[in-house]
């Protein structure tokens, strides 16, 4: 597949024009849940102070827990912050909580909190995947080449799950682009076939954007295509960038943005790269 600095086609981005949704998949199945877990810490509220020493910390800890993953699926990421910190106030030691504080943090901007955060996971538990990942999207998205090639490197080969490593191969393949490598190095190991093999594929020029989007229009669940599409012109937009097509590559992450699929990376990682490009 060539990657030219004047594309004679655009398939993902023109399917995407073509679609318009108002609101986030399943939007009112997380209001519901947010309002029931609000209610419960409203009825049974926790100690304003010293929360951590209470009997009921750890369910206290749950409970923010699970308001913060709602709103973060909502989009609230200033409400899932605030559930995060009350729930690290009630379970301080929880690595997970602060992997998901960071997350937070890194979507609403704040990109030195966020790293913060994630290191105090780290200081935790060294080997914690999820802390880890979202210190290798602060780097790829502050442009720290060498940083993030590394810890794509060793989250890649840590991760047993091959669907998941592949989705990291293809940000390994991306950094390498963007800081100038001709010929990117993947990591040796299973990975998978199945989705998201083929945007792997594309990435290396192996397929073209065409058959990466029939692959998505074979899916029955109109869920399921709207959220593999979010992910495919994601990492598509980065490689037509690192083809310096960055008026492109602009379209495709406003079309993923656009999706409002906002629990995938993807979704956050265009917003991300439309702040910067602006």
């Amino acid at each position: 597949m060539a990657w030219s600095t004047e594309p004679p086609t655009t398939p993902l981005l023109d399917y995407a024009s073509g679609l318009r949704f108002e609101t986030p998949p399943n939007e009112e199945l997380y209001r519901r849940h947010a309002l029931a877990v609000s209610s419960q810490l409203a009825r049974d509220p926790p100690p304003t102070s010293d929360c951590s020493r209470t009997l009921g910390a750890a369910r206290f800890a749950g409970l923010f827990d699970d308001l913060a993953a709602a709103r973060s699926a909502l989009g609230d990421e200033r409400g899932a912050i605030e559930a995060y910190e009350g729930a690290l106030g009630c379970n301080p030691r929880a690595l997970h909580l602060h992997a998901g504080l960071a997350e937070e943090l890194l979507h609403e901007g704040r990109p030195a909190d966020a790293r913060a955060a994630a290191e105090r996971g780290l200081a935790i538990d060294p080997a914690d995947y999820h802390a880890a990942s979202v210190l290798a999207r602060i780097d790829f998205i502050e442009e720290r080449w060498p940083q993030a090639i590394e810890r794509m490197r060793s989250i890649v080969a840590a991760t047993e799950d091959p669907e998941r490593a592949t989705y990291w191969e293809c940000f390994l393949w991306l950094a390498q682009l963007r800081s100038g490598v001709a010929r990117p190095e993947l990591v040796e190991r299973s990975l998978t076939d199945e989705w998201p093999g083929p945007i792997l594929a594309t990435l290396r020029g192996e397929t073209s954007e065409q058959q990466l989007l029939a692959a998505i229009e074979g899916q029955a669940s109109e869920r399921r295509r709207r959220e593999m599409l979010v992910e495919a012109l994601y990492y598509i937009g980065e490689r037509r960038l690192t083809a310096g097509q960055a008026a492109v590559a602009r379209g495709y992450f406003a079309a993923a943005v656009n999706l409002k699929v906002l629990y995938f990376i993807e979704h956050h990682m265009a917003r991300a790269e439309l702040a910067r490009m602006q």
